[in-house]
């Protein structure tokens, strides 16, 4: 059977089982599964069983575990609304302060749990206050939303680890890699609110809350711990003392004491930090173990060989070629989940931007921007969906969708400034490795 042909049965086979509602892990895996017994036999069903066995022991994998142990506990433990609290206290007076403070909160979050906390934290605590001191529904959710998603490129990012592992880059380049990029786009997110807060001040207004100098400090020590905390992890990375893995087992314990430091370390606590733990790397786990196959079985066939005699053969500038790698992840982003893209695009693209030149920690950069805007665009926009289930009553889902366009335009932004200077996802890596 021809290369051609086989590429066709695959991926058209894929898509019509994701247009059937087939989630896109049974779908990968049972494409794959047919195509290698039809094509390569009986035998060949011993790789994948070989294979699923590498998957789920592969040490590499428990930093999934481990870094959402840490940040289940610091959420469970109620760590992000002492620090919304603490925060707004040396933002007082500040207009749109609730705001910054938001984004402020889920970049602390995202250093501590990835994705997930920011938003639902935040959507339970910070949005309705901002409504409550009249702030714009635009802002309010827009900003929590934006902030929550930086879970996806400020490390220790769930979704870089996967996208590591498929694409067999270093776990630890790719956290410096977006680290960067991450920081800017908070930077971006706070100009604007100031912005809006100048141009139309009713959007933000002012609180009135008296607050002093000593409630001020007084705060700090909520946000000690956990500055601490990610210090210890990240830091630890940084100076090459651990590896990402065990950095995570580190983080891990300390969110366990930190917990039991605020006496929150109750058996309900660890049961719900353990399954929401479970649940999210069994997810992870269904996700990886196929598209592995897929990725195994695909090489196995020469089709990769195919793509790149294509690639080589096109008589196109290579960032021609990129853009429209980027345009495709893009629209894939707004009907299908980050993982489903990474699973099926990271092992295809990856080979061609190798061929191509370009460097692999900066194109998995661009690749997770590119996720991370995803999870904004409507009509399939996890920040969306997420938004929607724990935003107070009278915030309708025409409200969250119209917040959306200033933030993704930011997004659109850091992601052009790292494409044009690739220094921005690169340089930090360099420097630590």
């Amino acid at each position: 059977m021809s290369i051609e042909l086989i590429t066709f049965l695959l991926f058209g086979g894929l898509l019509l089982l994701l247009a059937f509602g087939i989630p896109v892990t049974f779908a990968l895996g049972t494409i794959t599964v047919v195509l290698t017994y039809f094509i390569e036999g009986s035998d060949s069903l011993y790789t994948i069983a070989t294979t699923t066995y590498q998957q789920i022991t592969s040490p590499t994998l428990m930093t999934i575990p481990l870094f959402l142990v840490m940040g289940n506990f610091l959420v469970q433990s109620g760590i992000s609304e002492r620090m919304y609290n603490g925060l707004n206290y040396w933002l007082s007076g500040v207009r749109g302060g609730l705001a910054i403070v938001s984004i402020g909160v889920c970049v602390s979050l995202a250093m501590c749990g990835g994705f997930g906390p920011g938003i639902l934290t935040m959507g339970l605590v910070a949005v309705p206050a901002m409504l409550k001191h009249g702030y714009s529904k635009k802002i309010a959710l827009g900003s929590v939303m934006a902030g929550g998603v930086l879970g996806e490129i400020i490390p220790p990012a769930i979704i870089m680890i996967i996208f590591a592992y498929i694409a067999r880059v270093s776990i630890g380049k790719l956290f410096f890699g977006g680290f960067v990029p991450g920081m800017i786009l908070a930077i971006l997110y706070v100009c604007y609110i100031i912005y809006v807060g100048i141009v139309n001040p009713e959007a933000l207004p002012k609180t009135t809350e008296t607050v002093t100098w000593k409630m001020r400090f007084r705060a700090l020590k909520e946000i000690f711990l956990p500055l601490m905390l990610v210090v210890l992890v990240l830091g630890s990375i940084f100076m090459g003392i651990a590896t990402p893995t065990e950095a995570a087992g580190v983080g891990a314990l300390g969110a366990i004491v930190i917990c039991a430091i605020h006496k929150k370390l109750t058996w309900q606590v660890i049961n719900d930090s353990c399954s929401g733990t479970i649940k999210i790397t069994g997810m992870a786990l269904w996700i990886l173990i196929p598209a592995t196959l897929f990725g195994v079985f695909y090489a196995s066939v020469g089709a990769q060989d195919m793509i790149m005699e294509f690639i080589e053969s096109l008589e196109v500038n290579r960032y021609i070629v990129l853009v429209c790698m980027q345009l495709i992840l893009m629209l894939f982003g707004m009907f299908m989940d980050d993982y489903a893209v990474v699973t099926i695009c990271a092992p295809i693209m990856l080979p061609i931007a190798r061929l191509l030149g370009f460097d692999t920690i900066w194109f998995s950069v661009l690749f997770i921007l590119n996720m991370q805007m995803a999870y904004m665009t409507p009509p399939f926009g996890w920040a969306l969906i997420m938004m929607k289930g724990v935003a107070p009553a009278g915030v309708t889902t025409r409200d969250i969708w119209r917040s959306v366009p200033p933030f993704v335009l930011i997004q659109f932004a850091v992601l052009l400034m790292v494409m044009i200077f690739p220094q921005i996802a690169t340089w930090l890596p360099s420097m630590v490795f």
